[in-house]
């Protein structure tokens, strides 16, 4: 009998995270168990849960297993993901393990759509669907589901080589026990295009299947203004940590997948961002080392800037 852990990660949204459990429940296939992975939220979060029925002695919630982790520290997505793939998987109980972040929604089919098309893959992507309008896609350029699929699937409702991680995605026993877990030291921003890439260095590649709807708020990934004569923007958001994950994190995940020529041109991007455009060497300093700490495969150093 084929069976189905869901993990969720939590920090400090337990109203988006309360909606997403009982979309879980409301799931036309459900899981054998939910794990609620909380990186030590400090909003109330084990209370909430506590007054809402899903932390109780029974372990149960409207029949479904429910296991609530508080890990000892805030660890970031990363951190989360890993532990809770980790408990699943060691427990040897589960065939597929369904992965989300605490702001997302599947659709009441998703799952199900997901488990019917196993046999496509050891790594399976719902479709991530803005959950404002329910009509254009969540991440990437801004444009409707139809479109995201006349471009890039050549099988009607599947595409091959797509995936938006740790949304609503489904993996299965194999793909761990191949790839091992996510590299929980990164924190946020690039963990899961990490686990990707490893996944497919593993000829594991992700398929996407266009009939399973997971809902997630829109990515608005800030940019900074046009610079180097009006040619280029980088990403940026004006939070000393975030740009130190996302920029360690990203050369990292560049080296791994030999983009060199992509490494050379951060480098250079970023630099002349900061020095010629913002004029900050504490900017350029605390690129220059993610950078570096990037390339050596060195994480944790974003709790300086926190």
């Amino acid at each position: 009998m084929m069976t189905i852990a869901t993990i969720i990660v939590t920090f400090n949204r337990k109203n988006a995270l309360l909606k997403c459990i009982e979309a879980v429940c409301l799931q036309k296939q459900l899981p054998d168990i939910i794990y609620i992975i909380d990186n030590n939220s400090n909003d109330g979060t084990d209370d909430l849960l506590k007054s809402k029925g899903l932390i109780n002695n029974q372990q149960k919630y409207k029949n479904i297993n429910l296991k609530y982790v508080r890990l000892p520290i805030n660890g970031g997505g990363s951190m989360g993901f890993y532990e809770g793939l980790r408990l699943a998987h060691t427990e040897g109980k589960y065939d597929y393990y369904w992965v989300m972040d605490d702001d997302g929604e599947p659709h009441p089919n998703c799952l199900k759509e997901l488990i019917n098309h196993r046999q496509l893959g050891e790594y399976l992507s719902p479709l991530v669907v803005d959950i404002e309008s329910r009509k254009t896609m969540a991440f990437g350029k801004e444009c409707s589901i139809e479109q995201f699929i006349t471009e890039r699937s050549t099988n009607g409702d599947i595409i091959h080589g797509s995936a938006n991680p740790f949304n609503g995605i489904l993996y299965s026993k194999k793909y761990l026990d191949i790839v091992g877990y996510p590299e929980p030291k990164m924190f946020i921003w690039g963990d899961e295009i990490n686990y990707d890439l490893r996944g497919r260095k593993k000829k594991m590649s992700p398929v996407t299947i266009c009939t399973a709807i997971h809902y997630h708020p829109r990515n608005r990934a800030q940019h900074s203004p046009l610079f180097f004569f009006g040619l280029k923007k980088v990403i940026w958001v004006n939070c000393k940590w975030k740009m130190y994950c996302r920029c360690c994190n990203a050369v990292y995940n560049y080296k791994l997948s030999g983009h060199y020529i992509q490494i050379i041109k951060e480098f250079f991007l970023y630099n002349w961002f900061f020095l010629i455009s913002m004029h900050s060497w504490a900017w350029v300093k605390l690129f220059n080392t993610a950078f570096i700490n990037g390339l050596k495969g060195k994480f944790g150093g974003h709790r300086r800037y926190m």
